[in-house]
């Protein structure tokens, strides 16, 4: 009996040991243990239950308050917040909760796989997903076939990503997953059944190669002529190509990262060193939106739409500029006290430094120690982290770019400042070589720089390589749009879409067989007939497809798409002879061609069911009509699939009513995008509005179409688990504080994709709250950036308190160093006092 009470106590012993380990690596980790239960968080449990009548378990770690899904309405349902999709058992608190619904909330999280234990639940839908959970090996298949159909087509964004992949009825695809076949559903899918597509889908949907090379890489290691395709981009959007030595990086439109080529010292970023011949995603940054790349020999630059700049690689002469001269196989973000507080907004990259332009028009550089640098130290290690550079005050930079021993600043008045050997000065002084000259564009890379500059005097064109000073005549028939070199040779982009390239030919770079150099630029044959961009890495040269693509249209696209939504707030269909019909929105073509709206829409009446109903002429045919509804709803177009009959009907219906950017992009491939101001005309205006706010006794009119497709807080109110909620739990919640200008400018970011500039910083510190309730992440971090920049002692510890209760980890980070900076002088502050003691605790621990 003693033995037993002794192996009793030990267990038991040994069972809070475990306990407590795990809810320490919990807290480490900033997951919450599933078997958590002290009484604290049972009472807020509780009280939050008895409050709003809902049964909460918040496995994130966040407080209630900031759960955009309390304030949503839901009836006395189960929020399961997933961050770690490594949980192999139910949690126990779950077990007596099977018949709810459970709502997976992935918005903030990048989660690879379901859990299997969400099986036992009878009901599942996700509020927001992120694409890489929604690819087809992320369903277990012990998930049935009716839970899948909930996660796919009950009005969730899984739907409408699956659409995109397969032109096939959704059905078929969960045949296959449910059955466990869906390992080689990409085999299968095509080859068997032949079914209805549920959605539209145009014939210029943006499905073909997008990436086209020749020459040398990971393939083709004696170099090709032919143009071929680069893997991997099926069905994405490529808006920016970065080349070094032997590693190349791409920019999706919706700022993701990929890359493929050499990885010794771990420049493609992917967490190892092995070399890759087709491209590959960068995971690590799929929680930051790119939006600027550059690539020096071995290393790597990002920058994100917050301003902060990552980078990976090498970083032997310092080129990472995090203090240290190790290589680094992920990105990591450069932590400067400055750095970190002033916007960025542009990067480049030489071999070994590299450069960064802040908002306000100061010079950053780090790296290998030189003249190019453009500043000196005196201490050994000054080189490894960012430092301002010297420039003339006078002068506006629009541009910079570096390569092995030199950086550019290209000014607005069209000059070249440059430091480095080139002109051996270790400041930027203004290069006189270009005097007669103004320069418009430059690029560099390697040993090399390509300027195209037009003569003041004559007017005439010239491309100027910086190595030979070699001039090269341009044809002023064929305008030049884009310019590309590496240190082999040199390319440049038409505006009619040929491409022209010239130099080092020995691994076919150049699109042609004789293996010579070529002195003057020859066309590249064979390529598509739309091109967007070229790049040179070392020895290959890269054509990219043009797709017009903007993330307002991205987002809008699916509200046109699904035509099958009973929410989808569709207020007009157009019919054509054989019966079929299209639905649109008023609200959207109103605002982006009022021309075609007044002619044909404006003096039609509604039917019973709300609908305006349009006979459409004979002559004009479903797929030609579904192209230019394309165009207006996503202001993009894809140029490679159109066939001539295609083209000449989009131009002249373009012309017939006024909608010129289209027009423009057909004609001579103008790629001014006019969706943002379009849109911007609907903000707070009463035309077709069905959502009003009041707030500080002042109406705020909006449209239910673009708030259900630009936030998930709307979405889940309107449309989802919303359709099953009473109109009166539709209505929306706003925070205690919230103000009628901060709300304003919400509303502004979600019609407009921008956050206006010149705010007071009241209004910033409101909307950073605003932008975590109403979970759009991205205006977050916007917001984290601008406010991050007026933070000094005074303010650190309140800024701080905004920070942490709404998320916001690197202005929570900035205020804190600030404050603990000069501790003694901020414990004295106003905003000290106003702090709770666990908050004060925290701030100084």
């Amino acid at each position: 009996m003693a033995d037993n009470n002794r192996n009793e106590k030990r267990n038991k012993k040994n069972h809070n040991r475990n306990k407590n380990k795990a809810q320490r690596e919990s807290r480490r980790t900033g997951q919450i243990a599933t078997n958590t239960s002290s009484s604290q968080r049972e009472k807020e449990i509780k009280l939050q239950s008895n409050k709003n009548n809902k049964r909460i378990l918040d496995l994130r770690g966040f407080s209630f308050t900031n759960s955009f899904l309390l304030e949503a309405g839901y009836p006395k349902v189960t929020c399961i917040y997933i961050t770690d999709s490594k949980l192999t058992s139910i949690p126990e608190e779950l077990k007596s909760l099977k018949e709810s619904l459970v709502l997976l909330d992935f918005s903030q999280n990048s989660v690879s796989t379901l859990p299997l234990w969400l099986c036992e639940f009878k009901k599942l839908e996700i509020i927001c997903a992120k694409s890489n959970l929604l690819q087809p090996s992320s369903f277990p298949c012990e998930f049935g076939k009716l839970k899948l159909r909930q996660l796919l087509i009950e009005g969730n964004p899984a739907y409408q990503v699956w659409s995109k992949f397969f032109e096939l009825d959704i059905t078929v695809l969960l045949d296959y997953i449910a059955s466990g076949q869906h390992s080689d559903m990409f085999k299968k899918i095509g080859s068997t059944t032949k079914a209805t597509p549920t959605i539209l889908t145009s014939t210029t949907n943006g499905n073909q190669d997008c990436v086209i090379v020749w020459g040398r890489d990971g393939q083709n290691l004696e170099g090709t002529p032919q143009p071929r395709p680069l893997p991997n981009f099926f069905g994405k959007t490529i808006v920016q190509v970065g080349a070094g030595r032997e590693h190349t990086v791409f920019l999706t439109d919706l700022g993701q990262l990929y890359s493929c080529g050499s990885n010794t010292f771990g420049q493609l970023g992917l967490g190892h060193t092995s070399n890759q011949d087709k491209p590959e995603w960068v995971s690590s940054l799929s929680s930051y939106r790119i939006i600027q790349v550059a690539c020096g020999a071995f290393f790597s630059l990002v920058l994100t739409e917050s301003g902060s700049v990552w980078s990976f690689g090498q970083g032997k002469e310092g080129q990472l500029g995090n203090g240290d001269t190790e290589f680094l196989i992920a990105p990591i973000m450069i932590e400067h006290k400055i750095l970190s507080r002033i916007r960025i907004v542009q990067i480049a990259a030489g071999s070994f430094h590299a450069l960064a332009l802040t908002r306000d028009n100061k010079i950053f550089s780090w790296g290998k120690k030189g003249a190019w640098l453009g500043r000196s130290g005196t201490s050994e290690r000054w080189n490894l982290k960012p430092g301002f550079a010297e420039i003339p005050s006078d002068i506006v930079v629009s541009q910079i770019e570096a390569n092995l021993l030199n950086s550019y600043l290209l000014t607005h008045d069209e000059k070249i400042y440059e430091c480095g050997l080139g002109n051996n000065s270790s400041v930027f002084i203004e290069n006189k070589a270009f005097e007669t000259f103004f320069v418009k564009k430059m690029v560099a890379s390697g040993s090399r720089a390509l300027f195209l500059i037009e003569d003041k005097t004559s007017k005439e064109w010239f491309l100027r390589a910086s190595a030979n000073n070699i001039k090269v005549r341009l044809n002023m028939n064929k305008p030049i749009i884009e310019i590309a070199c590496s240190t082999n040779h040199f390319m440049y982009l038409t505006a009619d879409g040929e491409v022209y390239n010239w130099g080092s030919n020995i691994f076919a770079q150049l699109g042609v067989e004789q293996r010579s150099d070529v002195i003057n630029p020859i066309k590249v044959n064979n390529l598509p007939t739309q091109i967007f961009s070229v790049q040179c890495s070392h020895e290959m040269s890269i054509a990219v497809i043009s797709v017009y693509k903007c993330i307002l249209g991205e987002d809008l696209k699916c509200s046109f798409e699904n035509q099958n939504d009973e929410n989808g707030c569709f207020d007009i269909a157009f019919i054509f002879e054989n019966g079929n019909k299209i639905l649109a929105h008023k609200v959207i073509i109103w605002a982006r061609c009022q021309a075609f709206f007044e002619q044909i829409i404006k003096t039609k009446e509604e039917n019973e069911n709300k609908i305006t109903e349009i006979l459409m002429e004979i002559d004009i045919k479903i797929e030609n009509f579904i192209n230019f509804l394309n165009f207006i709803y996503t202001d993009s177009i894809t140029m490679n699939n159109l066939d001539i009959e295609m083209r000449r009907f989009l131009i002249n219906f373009s012309e017939k009513y006024g909608l010129l950017s289209l027009r423009n992009i057909l004609t001579n491939g103008s790629k001014i995008p006019t969706m943002e101001n379009d849109l911007k005309k609907l903000l707070n205006n009463q035309i077709f509005t069905d959502i009003e706010f009041e707030i500080e006794s002042k109406k705020i009119y909006a449209h239910k179409v673009i708030l259900c497709q630009r936030s998930t807080y709307f979405k889940a109110k309107y449309q989802g688990a919303g359709k099953f909620m009473q109109e009166s739990e539709r209505n929306v919640s706003y925070p205690e504080n919230a103000t009628y200008d901060a709300f304003l400018a919400l509303l502004g970011f979600i019609y407009t994709d921008k956050l206006e500039e010149g705010l007071d910083i009241n209004i910033y510190l409101n909307l950073l709250e605003l932008s975590n309730f109403y979970n759009i992440l991205r205006l977050r971090e916007m917001c984290s950036t601008i406010i991050a920049e007026f933070v000094d002692v005074e303010t650190s510890a309140y800024v701080w308190k905004i920070a942490d209760e709404n998320g916001a980890i690197k202005l929570s980070t900035i205020c804190k160093n600030i404050f603990r900076a000069s501790k003694q002088i901020a414990m004295r502050t106003e905003a000290w006092e106003c702090l709770t003691q666990e908050q004060k605790n925290d701030l100084i621990s």
